[in-house]
């Protein structure tokens, strides 16, 4: 299979400009500002079908063309590397090991877009992406990459500023990344406006993910038809598939999209470690719902998870097998979520903590079979939450309950943990 955004990991000191262009960095930029105009650039994007593979999978073109029609000034580019789902590894990896495909990504993004000025926000614990982002980005200006009259373009400026977060999960959603910047509290903002009208500083603003950058060279070079072909059925390209939990080789992989979670776990995974018995998984990290055994030969694609009830999120698959509690996994689920609410809306704010406490009661052998319907009743109140984490928060709690519904029984009626995870009713150990 052929590589887009993984195809120079492995090479010696492939985080450096030297190394980069060896393997042909900068080729595409060059002949972007050679051979296209801005419209080329974000026609041939749209025709590639690039979406967003940050999770919401939205058209990166049309997002470049949306920004440039927007008659306001200064535009803005903005690179989205506050990753911060658990089980989801993509953006360190590249940032670690290619940092400057990205930038070439956001440069080329900026000329689509009309922008003129960047932000390259990251997430605050990622320290190694940290330095090596900030280096590549000291090189690309040094060769003239960024900043003014770039590749010899006098009408061509982009000046980027590095910025890094401080470790809050709700900022990886766009409007809060933007508030963080403007140094606010990291609160989502009403939608619409757009960010493309309405984005950082009130201007229209381009945000991408870092995987979406990083593919838009590859389009360049080699054509819309190449990347559409990379991926499997009606998905185009290929997506960084991460793999965690209870499977014998945890792994990052880049793999066509729309690939069955039976290859990824199975094949590049290596399945459940030995005399372990599979139980079911996560496709899209936290926030997705949980599925079984049954379903391993879904695609992993935005349409084939939504058809199942979850979400493809951003790739990052977890594994469990029968050590695994689900009710145990839903309740750290729950726990993240309550802790990483903003507790700007109502029904996320009291929706979060809620689920943590039914989790609490089943798992001490305290539940009711009334609290599996309230869990259905609550989470279908938390999707008038704010913004997408009210809206997924419930997901895995619910999805859990709904698919898994014999462990919860069980834990509720028999107050028996198969997996010997969770405490009984009157407290004499652990149960099973």
């Amino acid at each position: 299979m052929e590589l887009v955004v993984t195809r120079n990991f492995g090479r010696p000191e492939s985080w450096t400009l030297a190394s980069y262009r060896e393997a042909g960095g900068y080729e595409a930029l060059e002949r972007v500002l050679k051979e296209m105009t801005p419209e080329d650039v974000s026609d041939l994007i749209k025709d590639s079908n690039l979406t967003g593979r940050g999770g919401a999978f939205f058209p990166t073109g049309l997002k470049w063309e949306f920004v440039r029609k927007d008659p306001k000034t200064p535009r803005y580019v903005v690179v989205n590397a506050d990753e911060s789902e658990p089980g989801t590894y993509v953006n360190r990896l590249s940032l670690e090991l290619d940092p400057h495909m990205t930038i070439e990504g956001m440069i080329i993004a900026a000329y689509a877009s009309n922008a003129e000025r960047g932000y390259f926000y990251i997430r605050g614990e990622y320290g190694l992406s940290h330095e090596r982002v900030k280096a590549a980005l000291r090189e690309a200006y040094e060769a003239g990459y960024l900043g003014q009259g770039i590749c010899g373009r006098d009408d061509f400026n982009l000046e980027v500023e590095f910025r890094r977060g401080a470790g809050a999960y709700i900022v990886g959603e766009e409007t809060a990344l933007f508030n963080s910047l403007e140094g606010k509290r990291g609160n989502p903002r009403f939608k619409p406006p757009f960010p493309t009208n309405f984005g950082v500083w009130g201007l229209p603003t381009a945000i991408n993910n870092v995987e979406t950058l990083a593919a838009a060279p590859a389009i360049v070079m080699n054509g819309a038809e190449w990347f559409k072909d990379l991926g499997i059925g009606d998905a185009a390209g290929t997506k960084m598939y991460c793999l965690s939990g209870n499977v014998v080789n945890p792994v990052c992989v880049e793999l066509p999209l729309g690939v069955t979670a039976r290859e990824v776990i199975m094949d590049h995974g290596g399945g459940v470690p030995e005399g372990r018995t599979f139980k079911g998984f996560k496709p899209g990290g936290a926030s997705s719902a949980p599925l079984t055994p049954a379903e391993i030969d879904a695609s992993l694609e935005p349409k084939s998870m939504a058809e199942l009830g979850t979400i493809m999120g951003t790739g990052g698959v977890v594994v469990f097998d029968d050590t695994a509690c689900m009710v145990d996994a839903a309740y750290r689920d729950a726990l993240f979520f309550e802790d990483e609410s903003c507790g700007f809306c109502i029904p996320c704010r009291e929706g979060t903590p809620n689920l943590v406490q039914i989790c609490e009661r089943i798992m001490h052998g305290q539940g009711t079979m009334d609290d599996l319907d309230l869990l259905e009743e609550l989470g279908a109140s938390m999707m008038a939450s704010f913004c997408g984490l009210g809206h997924f928060a419930h997901q895995p709690v619910r999805g859990a309950a709904s698919r898994f519904r014999d462990e919860f029984e069980a834990h509720i009626r028999d107050h028996y943990c198969a997996a010997g995870t969770c405490f009984t009713a009157n407290g004499n150990g652990r149960a099973g």
